[in-house]
């Protein structure tokens, strides 16, 4: 893990500077305008306008990375940004500011979507929410300490502009100065709102609902803190309290979140908020500070959860790769929010006092609430362990995407050396030289060999066969990992490829097939059958395994991608090609480790059993006392069905009465067979099937 983040610790200080410096602009901004007596109306209108930047921003960002490049665009953003914030300095003109604000909401919304991307392009499968975490620590530490600036200079002086100023282009220097490269960038379809709402209409009103909520609380809390004589260190401290519980709060809600029903929790969140909201209003009116403080540190935590629970909820409607498109959706949603909620509440405060405020949030609180009960009767919660995890995310970095530890991973492709990279360029207009210079590079290095082996046959021009022959010449101790490549690149020559490995190796065929259809699901049929074919001692293993695979894939698959989940199919696709190279008497072993590890298939498997194992036809009007062969025959008949049916049923007893009726169905010759030796020898199974079958003999 040390080694993971080492790369990135320039990001990182770049990221707390730049989010220092963003700290110190959202208290000194109203703050300023309160005291130079613009009215509170103006000042809701001009918060506001920031996140219309940042909506722009997120728009436009990954164009101008492409354009520019990561560590340029960052930056002559931050450069802009810190413009714009000395150019406030200036003139205490309204309307000046208020562009201002939309000019740096842009500048913010680029320079995170080029850490965030870079960050995730940095990060792997299992480090990203990790990763993910200590971005959001390190972004909130710097809101935080970034209050703490105000009292380094009177508000009224333009000291603590030019002090955010410096800090902004001071985020520039680590960034610059390293040796990092940023990734490429690539598109990202989106989702339309429509669409959304109707997956999850919850997850998007709570996202409205929090964006207004968020930008309100974070945005005015100034200017009621200055009504209620909360100034200068006792006003830093009071926003500080703010941002610690945004932080601190995420803690306890995604534990609750992840382990009861999350919309409950929700609902319980928010009549909580709501009722802090209101106690606040009485702490004001007494002049009890305190209250005031712990007060709206709940009710703030309380807010700044309400964005990652939504989003939580959303995802768990969606399916897994509908989520990163889904979450620029919902960035938009909360942008949405923002740009509403300072307008209007200071408006309600202009009219109604700046107390007014936590009357404005609890009455959103209450109408959310109302809207989640609605939703809870509208539609059946998810059992808890379907749904997704609580992943902590913060409303002041709202362009978070594909670095969500939920969304699909994709893994990037791989930065080839200079020789892989002349030899593909080679592949393209001489395939026979680029294979020659493959072969070369192998007799020097092999492992290099097998990279270069695997880049170019990609390429539709290079004969794979061929290139496998000479890998084969040239490097044969390392003709395992040529074979994994080369099908991971051309995975319509998986068979012939593994079947020539066989010839030439047969030990490692087992090992390689089940590493082939690990990463290449669509293989797994032909790879199974290869290895049985190489090895048929290894049927019952090769079975074992892959029931092993589908089974931890089909308990990892969300419940909205379960419509499309076919492993029971390829379970049985799977021991039926087992069987075809299998010994016979593994055969039932094969059908029984399959379905212990995946009961859902149970059914499928005994039908292929009975398709491939027994015979083709089976005649019901057969009189066994004619012929004492056949007779014998049948019996050996019946008695095979009476040991599927009775050991698939003792693997998946759910399952038993379909597996009877299944197999019977095929064979009903045999259902007193059955119904007598499973009644009578497996106590295990409940007799209702038993009593299921001998009550409807026509039907089976």
């Amino acid at each position: 893990m040390y080694s993971a983040f080492m790369p990135l610790i320039s990001l990182f200080i770049s990221c707390f500077l730049l989010l220092l410096g963003n700290g110190l602009i959202n208290i000194l901004l109203p703050v300023r305008m309160g005291l130079d007596g613009i009215h509170t109306d103006t000042i809701g209108m001009i918060v506001s306008l920031y996140f219309v930047g940042l909506l722009l921003g997120a728009y436009f960002s990954i164009n101008l990375i492409r354009q520019a490049g990561h560590v340029r665009m960052f930056a002559g953003c931050l450069a802009l940004g810190a413009v714009s914030i000395l150019i406030c300095s200036l003139f205490a003109e309204p309307l000046l500011w208020g562009g201002m604000r939309v000019v740096l909401g842009f500048c913010n919304a680029c320079a995170f979507t080029a850490m965030e991307s870079w960050l995730s392009s940095s990060a792997n499968k299992e480090t990203r929410g990790k990763v993910l975490a200590l971005y959001n620590c390190v972004a909130l530490s710097g809101l935080f300490f970034g209050q703490f600036f105000m009292n380094f200079a009177p508000v009224q002086e333009t000291t603590l502009f030019v002090v955010a100023g410096i800090i902004l282009c001071g985020a520039m220097i680590p960034l610059v100065l390293s040796k990092q490269r940023g990734p490429e960038l690539e598109s990202i379809d989106t989702m339309s709102l429509l669409n959304l709402y109707k997956a999850s209409p919850l997850g998007v009103v709570s996202c409205l609902i929090s964006g207004i909520l968020y930008s309100t609380t974070f945005n005015l809390l100034p200017v009621f803190a200055s009504d209620y004589a909360i100034v200068d260190f006792n006003l830093t401290l009071y926003m500080g309290v703010a941002i610690f519980g945004a932080f601190i709060l995420q803690f306890p809600v995604g534990y609750l979140s992840d382990r009861f029903d999350r919309r409950s929790v929700l609902l319980c969140l928010l009549v909580i908020s709501a009722v802090v909201d209101l106690m606040i209003t009485f702490f004001a009116a007494s002049n009890f500070i305190v209250g005031i403080f712990i007060g709206t540190m709940v009710t703030s935590g309380i807010i700044a959860c309400t964005y990652p629970l939504s989003i939580s909820e959303t995802f768990d409607k969606l399916r897994q790769g509908e989520m990163v498109a889904a979450m620029g959706c919902l960035i938009f949603t909360f942008a949405l929010g923002g740009i509403i909620g300072p307008y209007i509440a200071s408006n309600v405060m202009a009219i109604f006092g700046s107390v007014s405020m936590f009357y404005f949030t609890a009455a959103f609180q209450l109408f959310l609430a109302t809207f989640v009960l609605y939703r809870m009767n509208a539609r059946q919660a998810l059992p808890i362990e379907d749904q997704e995890n609580f992943v902590m995310h913060s409303g002041a970095m709202s362009s978070t995407i594909d670095f969500d530890p939920r969304t699909e991973y994709i893994e990037p492709e791989p930065e080839f050396g200079a020789e892989v990279e002349a030899t593909m360029l080679m592949a393209e207009t001489d395939p026979a030289a680029a294979v020659n210079m493959a072969r070369a590079l192998a007799k020097t290095d092999p492992e290099l060999g097998v990279d270069v082996a695997g880049a170019i046959a990609a390429s539709d021009d290079i004969d794979v066969l061929r290139l496998y022959e000479v890998m084969k010449q040239t490097i044969p101790e390392q003709i395992p990992e040529v074979t994994r490549v080369l099908v991971m690149a051309q995975p319509d020559l998986g068979y012939k490829l593994v079947k020539k490995l066989a010839e030439w190796h047969p030990e490692q065929v087992v090992a390689i097939a089940a590493e082939i259809g690990l990463a290449l699901p669509e293989l797994r049929v032909e790879m199974a059958r290869i290895a049985v074919e190489s090895a048929p001692e290894t049927a019952t293993q090769v079975a074992e395994y892959y029931a092993e695979v589908l089974a931890e894939e089909r308990e990892a698959v969300r419940p909205a991608d379960r419509v499309d989940d076919h492993s029971d199919e390829d379970a049985a696709n799977i021991v039926s090609q087992i069987w075809e190279s299998a010994p016979d008497e593994e055969a039932l072993d094969v059908a029984v480790a399959m379905v212990d590890a995946m009961p859902e298939s149970a059914v499928l498997v005994a039908e292929e059993y009975m398709a491939s194992q027994c015979n083709d036809e089976y005649d019901e009007e057969y009189d066994a006392s004619t012929d004492d062969e056949s007779s014998e025959q049948a019996q050996e008949e019946y008695q095979e069905t009476v040991e599927l049916v009775s050991r698939l049923a003792e693997a998946a007893p759910e399952q038993a009465m379909d597996i009877a009726v299944a197999v019977l169905e095929i064979n009903p010759s045999s259902a007193s067979e059955v119904v007598d030796a499973i009644s009578a020898g497996n106590e295990s199974i409940d007799g209702e099937w038993v009593n299921a079958i001998s009550d409807k003999p026509e039907e089976v």
